[in-house]
């Protein structure tokens, strides 16, 4: 397993409708550098419509990747899903964007693994608290939570206020909220 298990050739296929299934793993994950996510599993159907000078791909992904609680650092398997789109067009490959991915007149192939990361880790919440979406099923390490709060003091936080002059002119700006 490889990188180039997520190329996906087009080169000689004819018009039409051409569906690819992949998986991505914690093999995946491992292979990207400062990747946010570490492990997980996910199935990826992919849809390739070809056209004469473009190319459209659909993505459907369901799974799960693995993240830490942001208020106790416990691990946890978090349910993903989503669908993404992707248009591919014939040109000079600077003009790609986020959307539109230009690729050079003759190509016969390109590969997808960027594109699922970024589809994947889009579909992750910025705040990853778990025992506030199901209690029953998580429940937050109460002592790693404690002995993390211990770390930080009241008097630590409140110094570091009052020496950032941009927590001084926020102040200010909420006192005048204020009346």
């Amino acid at each position: 397993m490889g990188k180039s298990e997520y190329v996906i050739q087009f080169g000689g296929l004819p018009l039409g409708l051409h569906e690819y299934e992949f998986k991505v793993n914690d093999t995946f994950f491992s292979k990207i550098e400062n990747s946010e996510v570490q492990s997980g599993e996910i199935d990826v159907t992919a849809i390739l419509t070809k056209q004469n000078h473009l190319l459209q791909m659909r993505f459907e992904f369901e799974g799960t990747v693995k993240l830490d609680c942001d208020r106790c650092l416990k691990g946890f398997d978090f349910p993903i899903e989503g669908e993404e789109e992707l248009v591919i067009k014939f040109g000079n490959p600077e003009e790609s964007n986020d959307e539109i991915l230009v690729i050079e007149q003759g190509d016969e192939q390109f590969d997808i693994s960027h594109y699922l990361y970024e589809y994947i880790i889009l579909a992750i919440p910025a705040r990853r608290v778990p025992c506030e979406l199901d209690e029953e099923e998580f429940v937050c390490d109460y002592e790693t939570k404690d002995k993390l709060d211990s770390l930080v003091s009241p008097s630590d936080e409140e110094e570091e206020n009052k020496n950032n002059p941009m927590w001084e002119q926020l102040n200010k700006l909420k006192k005048s909220n204020k009346n």
